[in-house]
């Protein structure tokens, strides 16, 4: 399936490609913050050593950055994005996920900015319209 992205993203993904050396898959920009889908077992060179790139790449772009890694499933997808999950449950195009009620806030952010990219990246990838936090 393949991804349209915005012209911002797109000089958002280059510049996180020229820092990083890291190939970026999709990117999603939101009001405060900046998501990067990078390839399987990049995450390391992604984010650095005390996570000094991803903060570099955050200064260049104005704004803090999260890497996540792509998985060819979407189960995997899901924990990947979603580390505190107890179990991802996928039936046809919706997902729901098992998580501590103490990391709840965490994974749905600040006006639900980190869910939203959660579902963005689950719809853009594997078609998944809808997720579920239990």
């Amino acid at each position: 399936m393949s991804v349209k992205l915005a012209t911002q993203n797109i000089r958002d993904i280059a510049v996180f490609e020229r820092i990083t050396k890291v190939h970026a898959k999709d990117c999603i920009r939101a009001d405060s913050c900046v998501y990067f889908m990078i390839e399987p077992g990049k995450s390391g060179l992604a984010i650095g050593k005390n996570g000094n790139v991803a903060k570099s790449v955050g200064r260049v772009i104005g704004k803090p950055v999260k890497v996540f890694e792509f998985a060819g499933d979407v189960e995997m997808m899901v924990k990947n994005m979603v580390p505190t999950a107890k179990s991802v449950e996928v039936s046809g195009d919706s997902v729901t996920v098992s998580i501590p009620e103490t990391d709840r806030s965490v994974v749905i952010g600040r006006n639900g900015q980190n869910i939203k990219a959660v579902k963005e990246f689950l719809k853009r990838h594997f078609e998944i319209n809808y997720l579920r936090l239990r």
